[in-house]
C-alpha cells in the first residue's frame, strides 16, 4: 500500500527489534496424500488428494494433517465459527480464482505449527511453475479500534473481500498464528487495491502472532490496518513491495522481524523495508498510530 507519508527503507537484509510506542530456488511443500473425504465445513469436494473448499466456513472446523485443502475463490470463515487447522497441514491457494482464507471479525483461526510440522499455505502450481501472487493470501479482519472509522461506518478490506472490520474493543481476539509459513500470495489487482501475504485488519490484543513467515509475497509480506495485535519472530523472504507496513492507526507492537530482499525484484512505486502512514489522506483521525519505532542492527547488503 503506497501512501505519501512516513516510510522507512533498508535495502537487502533488516533485523528489526520494532516496540511501536530466482523463485525457483526454493523448496516448496512436500508433497502429501490424503483421501480428501471429510467436510471441513462450506462447501468441499476432492480434487486428486486435496479437499476443494470453496464456500463460506459457518461452522467450527478442523482441518486434518493428513490432508491437503485448496482454498478457491474467498473463503469466509464467518462469525462465530472457529476453523482450526493441525500442525504439518499444508494448505493451497488455487492461482486461476486467486484463492485466499478471510477470517471475519467475531470468527477464529487457530493454526499452531511447531518447528519441524509448520502449517504451510502455499500455491497450487507445480514446483518449478510457483510464482509471486499466485493466489490471495490469508486475512485476519477484526473488532479493534481503527482510524477509518468514522460515523460508525466500518472499512471494507482491500482487494475485493465483502468484510467489514474494526470497532471499539482493543481486546478483540482473532485466533492463533504460530509457526506458520505463506508462500506466493499477495495480489496487487490496482494501486490501494491489494492482497497481502498476510493481512490484519482491525485485529485485537488478544490475538497471538508468532513465529510467521511470508515468502515471494506478490505485493506486501504483512500490513496491519489500524488494530492493537502485538506480533513477533516474523520473516519477510524476497517480497515484492513491502516486507512490514502500518496503516490506519495500527497501535500494537512489532518484536523481532527480519527481512531477506532480492535485490532485483521490487514494487514499481518503490518497496520498503519498513513502510508507517496514519491514513492515506494523512488525516488527523484516532487512534493515531505510534510514534516510536526504533530499528536495531540494521546490517546487508548480503
Amino acid at each position: 500500500m503506497k501512501k505519501n507519508t512516513l516510510s522507512l527503507s533498508l535495502a537487502a537484509m533488516l533485523l528489526l527489534g520494532l516496540a511501536s510506542c530466482s523463485k525457483k530456488d526454493i523448496t516448496p511443500a512436500p508433497n502429501m496424500t490424503g483421501s480428501g473425504t471429510s467436510n471441513p465445513g462450506g462447501g468441499t469436494s476432492n480434487s486428486g488428494n486435496a479437499v476443494v473448499v470453496d464456500a463460506p466456513i459457518t461452522t467450527s472446523t478442523t482441518w486434518s494433517a493428513s490432508k491437503q485443502y485448496l482454498l478457491k475463490g474467498y473463503v469466509y470463515v464467518r462469525s462465530g465459527a472457529t476453523l482450526t487447522i493441525e500442525a504439518g497441514t499444508i494448505i493451497k491457494g488455487d492461482k486461476d480464482t486467486k484463492g485466499a482464507l478471510i477470517v471475519e471479525p467475531g470468527a477464529k483461526l487457530i493454526a499452531i505449527g511447531t518447528a519441524t510440522k509448520p502449517i504451510v499455505f502455499t500455491s497450487n502450481q507445480p514446483k518449478g511453475s510457483r510464482n509471486y501472487g499466485d493466489w490471495g493470501g490469508v486475512i485476519l479482519a477484526g473488532n479493534a479500534p481503527v482510524n477509518t472509522l468514522v460515523g460508525g461506518n466500518r472499512p471494507t478490506i482491500e482487494g475485493g473481500p465483502t468484510t467489514q472490520y474494526g470497532g471499539t474493543n482493543a481486546t478483540d481476539d482473532s485466533g492463533t498464528l504460530q509457526y506458520v509459513r505463506i508462500e506466493f500470495g499477495g495480489v496487487a489487482f490496482s494501486p490501494n487495491n491489494e492482497v497481502n501475504g498476510l493481512t490484519l485488519a482491525g485485529v485485537g490484543s488478544g490475538t497471538t502472532l508468532d513465529h510467521i513467515q511470508v515468502s515471494y509475497s506478490g505485493d506486501d509480506a504483512f500490513e496491519w490496518f489500524g488494530g492493537t495485535v502485538n506480533a513477533k519472530y516474523l520473516v519477510s523472504h524476497r517480497t515484492f513491495d513491502d516486507d512490514f507496513d502500518t496503516d490506519n492507526g495500527f497501535s500494537g507492537k512489532v518484536q523481532f522481524g527480519i527481512s531477506l530482499r532480492d535485490p532485483l525484484q521490487a514494487d514499481q512505486s518503490g518497496s520498503k523495508a519498513f513502510e508507517s502512514d496514519n491514513d492515506a489522506n494523512a488525516s488527523t483521525n484516532g487512534p493515531r498510530p505510534r510514534r516510536c519505532s526504533p530499528i536495531s542492527r540494521p546490517s546487508g547488503p548480503f
